[in-house]
C-alpha cells in the first residue's frame, strides 16, 4: 500500500473542493428598494466611470450629492428628477442647472420611501450582511460595536447581546437625518 499516493489523493481532494460561497440572498431582501444610492450604485446605473462622475460634479452636472461621513450618497428621488430633466434638456437647451438640491429633497425622499413601505408588514430584522447589501453603507458601521455606538446606528440586540439585527426603515431614517450636502470640488484653473 502506497501511503504517499494516498496522502497526495487526499490533498488533491481537499484542493478540488469548491470554495465556500456567499449565502443565497434572502428573497425578502431582494424586494426592498432603498431610496438612497451609493456612488458605486449610481455609477453602475448610468454606466459611468468614477472620473466622469467627479468631472460632472465639479462642473455642476448631475443630481446633488450628499454624504454621510466621507461616503457620497444620492437620493433616488433627485436622481430620477435629474434623469427626467436630462431627457427634456436634450430637447431644449433652455433648462436650469440640475445639480442644486431642492429644500424639501430629504422630506420628499422620506415620503417616497414611506409610500413604498406603506403596506403593513412585520418588522423585517436583517443581519449585518443583509443590511449592508440593502443600504450599501460600510459594513464596519454595522459589525463593529464601537462604530455602531459612536454613530448611533439603530439596532436590536437579541439573545443576551449575541445577536444584532437592523430594521431597514429605521436605518433609512437614521441615515437621512445625518446626510450632509456634499461640497462641490472647485474646478482647477
Amino acid at each position: 500500500m502506497n501511503h504517499e499516493a494516498d496522502a497526495w489523493v487526499g490533498q488533491a481532494r481537499r484542493r478540488s473542493r469548491p470554495a465556500t460561497r456567499e449565502p443565497e440572498p434572502d428573497p425578502r431582501i431582494i424586494d426592498i428598494q432603498y431610496p438612497i444610492l451609493s456612488e458605486a450604485t449610481l455609477l453602475h446605473r448610468w454606466n459611468l466611470s468614477p472620473k466622469a462622475l467627479q468631472r460632472w460634479s465639479a462642473e455642476g452636472i448631475g443630481p446633488p450629492a450628499w454624504r454621510i461621513g466621507k461616503h457620497p450618497r444620492y437620493l433616488v428621488c433627485e436622481v430620477e428628477r435629474f434623469e427626467r430633466h436630462a431627457q427634456i434638456r436634450r430637447r431644449s437647451d433652455g433648462a436650469s442647472a440640475l445639480s442644486v438640491s431642492r429644500p424639501r429633497a430629504r422630506e420628499e425622499a422620506i415620503e417616497q420611501a414611506a409610500a413604498s413601505w406603506a403596506r403593513p408588514r412585520e418588522k423585517l430584522l436583517l443581519t449585518e450582511h443583509e443590511i449592508r447589501q440593502v443600504t450599501d453603507l460600510p459594513s464596519y458601521w454595522f459589525t463593529h460595536r464601537s462604530e455602531r455606538e459612536a454613530l448611533g446606528v439603530p439596532h436590536y440586540t437579541l439573545g443576551g447581546g449575541k445577536v444584532i439585527r437592523f430594521d431597514v426603515e429605521e436605518i433609512f431614517r437614521w441615515e437621512i437625518a445625518r446626510l450632509m450636502p456634499r461640497r462641490q470640488s472647485s474646478s482647477r484653473a
